[in-house]
């Protein structure tokens, strides 16, 4: 990932959410250009942990570079759900997603990766595992009727670079649980490097 502006923008967030404490990873289309095929994206997803007892000092240290609705975000804290923060000067959008209490979602929080994404940046960023975002794209691929094609092949996209990298034990556990095991077999057998 090499926008330099997209670059500080996320680095700017990350650290006010590094300096509350609050425990964040990267995901989306983001995590999935880091881990598989590029693509161009006009904003980012960041999962976050639950932090209502520093939502107040959160808002007003990002509020002179970002656009953020004050009771969007406490409505997403409340629902666990999300809110996006706008930047004012190039109009990148982050989408902050509250995580939920389920399990595979503690669990992908604990699973995260601290990658360099640029030469540009010292600053390591945390960001969803390989395994996740394959999930998570699953999940939003079938939730979305399957007629996603971008996340489809972002799907399609992980599993070619990272290719036997990935834990399959872990993707079939939790493809099982969240009910898209058909969609997996599908995805591997679509990618046509497995066997």
């Amino acid at each position: 990932m090499d926008n330099p502006q997209e670059l500080i923008i996320l680095e700017n967030i990350t650290n006010v959410l590094e300096q509350l404490d609050i425990a964040y990873a990267i995901g989306g289309s983001m995590a999935s250009s880091i881990y598989g095929r590029v693509r161009f994206t006009q904003d980012a997803d960041i999962t976050v942990e639950p932090f209502e007892n520093r939502a107040e000092k959160l808002f007003e240290l990002i509020k002179p570079e970002f656009y953020i609705s004050k009771d969007a975000m406490y409505q997403a804290l409340r629902q666990r759900s999300s809110f996006n923060v706008v930047h004012f000067e190039s109009a990148f959008k982050i989408d902050i997603f509250i995580r939920k209490e389920t399990a595979f979602e503690k669990q992908l929080m604990s699973r995260r990766k601290a990658l360099k994404l640029s030469d540009l940046l010292e600053k390591s960023f945390s960001v969803i595992s390989p395994e996740d975002i394959i999930l998570l794209k699953l999940q939003w691929y079938s939730s979305g009727g399957q007629s996603s094609e971008q996340q489809w092949n972002d799907v399609l996209g992980v599993f070619a670079v990272q290719a036997e990298k990935l834990d399959f034990k872990y993707l079939k556990k939790w493809s099982s649980t969240l009910g898209i095991n058909e969609l997996l077999d599908k995805a591997i057998s679509d990618t046509g490097k497995f066997q």
